[in-house]
C-alpha cells in the first residue's frame, strides 16, 4: 500500500458552491426559464434514452461512466468498481464483473477509459484513518473486455478530485491526475505515470486547480473569484479569464461557468474561454449536473429540485446552439454525466431505473 495520503475533496466543494444557484437579479434575455410548456428534447431531436436496471442480482449500482451503449463502470456501495454490461439489450438482463475490490470506501473515486486499456484510483484509510490511494489499469481485450488488472503506482500524492470526467485521464502516451503538495503555500501538483509504471513524473503549479481535457488545467476555489486562469500542462501555456469581480469562475478547455451573486438573488452564466458568446443559462434554485462545462462545446445539463414532488430533480438541458432550454425528466432522483453521456435514476429499491442520454445523438 502506499504511504498515507489525504483524498483532497476541495475541488469538489468548490464545484458545490458554483451548483447551488439563488434567486437572481433582472438579467438580458438570453436564458429560458423552465416552465410547463418546456419543449422536450424528445421531441426536438426524436431520441429516446438507453434505459440499465438500477440493480443487479439484487445490489444497487451508480454509473461513474459510459464505454458505449451496452458497457457502463459503475460503483456500488462498498466502493467496488463494476464492468457492466447487457444494459436493456440484454436478454437476460445486465451482467456485471467486479474489476476492483478496494475492501472500504471510499473505495473507487476516478476511472479512466480508452480503446485499450480501463484505469482508476483506489482510495482507502489506512488503519490510522488516512486515506490512501493507488493506481490501476487493466488491458483490453479484443472484444472491449479488461483483462487482468495491474497496479501501475502508489505513489499518487494527495489526489484532488473535481468530480469531473478529466480527474483521471489517458493523454501523451501516460495517465494524468492531480494531487495536493504538501508544502507551506497553496500547490498543485500535475502527475503523470507511462501505462507499463515507473517513475511517477511530478510538475508544481501555484495555487488550486482542476483537470479539464487534456492539456489544460483550471483554476479552482478562491482562484477562480473574480476571473480564471487555464494553464497547458504540456508547456505552461497560460491563459487568463476575465470575469466580473464578485463573479466565480469555473472552467472547462473552451467554456467557463460565471456564478453571479448580489444581495437579492444570483445567476449561473457560460461565456467561452476567450471572452465570447456570454448567455445567461439559469437563474433560481438551479444546479449544474456536471462539474464539466459546455458538454461536447453545446449543451449545459441542468437540475432543480421540485419540491412538490419531495426529493425529485427537474432535470433539462440548454443548447448553446440556440439559447433553448428542453426538459429532460421532470422528476429524476440521482444524476451525473461523463464527457458525452447524460443520465438520471428512476423509482427506487427494486424498481430503481437508470436513464441515459448520449449527446452525440444531438449534434
Amino acid at each position: 500500500m502506499a504511504s498515507a495520503q489525504r483524498l483532497t475533496l476541495a475541488g469538489a466543494l468548490v464545484l458545490a458552491v458554483a451548483w447551488l444557484v439563488w434567486p437572481s437579479p433582472e438579467r438580458g434575455d438570453s436564458v429560458t426559464t423552465p416552465a410547463d410548456d418546456t419543449p422536450a428534447v424528445w421531441d426536438r431531436w426524436e431520441v429516446e434514452p438507453t434505459d440499465w436496471p438500477g440493480t443487479i442480482d439484487g445490489s444497487a449500482w451508480r454509473p461513474v461512466a459510459f464505454v458505449d451503449d451496452s458497457v457502463a463502470l459503475g460503483v456500488d456501495a462498498e466502493g467496488r468498481l463494476l464492468y457492466i454490461e447487457g444494459g436493456a439489450a440484454a436478454e437476460t438482463g445486465p451482467a456485471a464483473t467486479v474489476l476492483a475490490d478496494p475492501g472500504a470506501v471510499p473505495g473507487v473515486v476516478a476511472t479512466a477509459v480508452d480503446r485499450r486499456h480501463l484505469a482508476w484510483i483506489e482510495s482507502v484509510p489506512d488503519e490510522a484513518g488516512r486515506v490512501v490511494s493507488e493506481l490501476w489499469i487493466a488491458d483490453r481485450e479484443a472484444d472491449g473486455d479488461p483483462g487482468r488488472a495491474r497496479l501501475l503506482t502508489g505513489d499518487t500524492g494527495d489526489v484532488v478530485l473535481a468530480g469531473n470526467a478529466y480527474d483521471l485521464q489517458f493523454a501523451d502516451a501516460g495517465l494524468h491526475w492531480l494531487a495536493t503538495a504538501r508544502s507551506a503555500e497553496r500547490t498543485t501538483e500535475h502527475r503523470s505515470v507511462g501505462l507499463d509504471g515507473g517513475e511517477v513524473a511530478v510538475a508544481e503549479h501555484p495555487g488550486a486547480w482542476q483537470a479539464a481535457e487534456w492539456p489544460w488545467l483550471a483554476s479552482a476555489g478562491s482562484d477562480s473569484l473574480g476571473g480564471a486562469r487555464l494553464v497547458r500542462a504540456d508547456d505552461g501555456t497560460e491563459v487568463p479569464v476575465e470575469a466580473g469581480a464578485e463573479e466565480l469562475a469555473l472552467c472547462s478547455a473552451t467554456w467557463c461557468r460565471l456564478i453571479v451573486t448580489a444581495a437579492d438573488g444570483s445567476r449561473v452564466d457560460l461565456v467561452r474561454t476567450e471572452g465570447t458568446d456570454r448567455v445567461t443559462v439559469a437563474e433560481g434554485f438551479v444546479s449544474a449536473v456536471s462539474s464539466d462545462v459546455g458538454l461536447l462545446d453545446r449543451f449545459e445539463p441542468l437540475e432543480e429540485s421540485v419540491g412538490t414532488v419531495g426529493d425529485a430533480r427537474r432535470v433539462t438541458l440548454f443548447d448553446l446552439a440556440d439559447s433553448q432550454t428542453y426538459l429532460v425528466s421532470p422528476a429524476a432522483g440521482e444524476t451525473g454525466a461523463d464527457a458525452r453521456r447524460l443520465w438520471w435514476s428512476t423509482g427506487s429499491e427494486e424498481l430503481l431505473e437508470w436513464h441515459v442520454l448520449d449527446l452525440t445523438d444531438l449534434t
